[in-house]
């Protein structure tokens, strides 16, 4: 009778440490998921954020205007390019904070192109930003691993 005792008590603790790692699992699925659209949601605030600031600077209007109707990078005066460049720098490093949310597995591959990624190639490859791109070395603001894919899979100049 002893030894049937310690049986069902052994398959109890057994039982016990089972359920456990179940639900520590399904805690930590539950976590990531949270992190996942904690990551979306940040990203989506700080496109708003920018869209907010740019929308309502008169400067950047009129720069955005000019080139988004056929002007070249290269005819804004040097001041206009400096703030052309501050401005598109920050949709970049949205990107590259997508990039690096993927790689750490926060978000899947495919979220990366929803929220200030590979959806915005169109911005990305148009004539002004191209021409703002090679304008200047870029390999000194951006890690080699994000230059590969940002030039790759978003801008398809490589």
């Amino acid at each position: 009778m002893t030894g049937d005792r310690l049986s069902v008590q052994q398959a109890a603790a057994t039982l016990g440490v089972i359920l456990s790692v179940v639900f520590v699992g399904y805690e930590i699925r539950q976590n990531t998921r949270v992190a996942r659209a904690t990551a979306v949601q940040a990203t989506a605030d700080q496109i708003t954020q920018w869209q907010a600031e740019s929308g309502t600077d008169p400067e950047w209007i009129r720069i955005y205007d000019f080139v988004i109707t056929g002007g070249a990078y290269a005819d804004l005066s040097s001041v206009d390019q400096s703030r052309y460049g501050w401005v598109v720098i920050s949709t970049v490093r949205i990107t590259e904070n997508r990039f690096r949310q993927m790689q750490m597995g926060v978000i899947k591959a495919e979220d990366l192109g929803t929220v200030g990624g590979t959806s915005n190639a169109g911005w990305f490859r148009s004539e002004h930003f191209l021409d703002w791109w090679r304008a200047s070395d870029r390999t000194q603001s951006w890690a080699p691993d994000f230059l590969e894919f940002f030039e790759t899979d978003v801008l398809g100049l490589r």
